[in-house]
C-alpha cells in the first residue's frame, strides 16, 4: 500500500467520524432553537472545508516526506502550512461577510479532525 492510497483511507476515516459529528453539532443548535436549514448547510460546508484541509495536509506532509531534503521539506511543510492558515482566514472572513450562513455552525466542524484523532487515541489506546 502506498502513501497516499493511506491519505485516501484515513481521509474517508475522517469523513465517517464527521458524520455522527454533524448530526450531534445539529441537534445541539435544534436544543435552541437554530434548526433551520441554512444552519445544516453551514454544518456540511463547515464539515467539507475540514476535510479539505486535512486531505491537504496529508498530501503535503507525504509530498515533504518524498522529496529526501530536509531542509526543502522543511521550507515546503512550512509554506503549506501559511496557506493553509490563509485559505482558512479567507474562508472564514467570506463566510462572516459574504454569506447567509451561520458563522459559529460553519467553524465548530473545523475541529472535528482534531476531536476525531483524539477520540480515536483514547479508544484505540493500548497499555498503559
Amino acid at each position: 500500500m502506498d502513501a497516499f492510497e493511506v491519505i485516501r483511507q484515513e481521509t474517508k476515516r475522517m469523513f465517517r467520524g464527521s458524520i455522527p459529528l454533524a448530526f450531534i453539532l445539529y441537534a445541539g443548535f435544534c436544543i435552541f432553537n437554530y434548526y433551520q436549514i441554512i444552519v445544516l448547510l453551514s454544518i456540511i460546508v463547515g464539515t467539507g472545508y475540514s476535510l479539505f484541509l486535512f486531505y491537504n495536509m496529508a498530501v503535503s506532509a507525504v509530498n515533504a516526506a518524498l522529496i529526501g531534503d530536509p531542509k526543502r521539506a522543511s521550507r515546503m511543510q512550512i509554506s503549506r502550512y501559511l496557506m493553509r492558515y490563509l485559505l482558512t482566514g479567507i474562508f472564514l472572513v467570506g463566510v462572516i461577510k459574504l454569506t447567509p450562513l451561520n458563522p459559529v455552525a460553519v467553524t465548530i466542524p473545523l475541529f472535528f479532525p482534531k476531536i476525531i484523532l483524539i477520540a480515536s487515541g483514547i479508544i484505540n489506546r493500548k497499555g498503559g
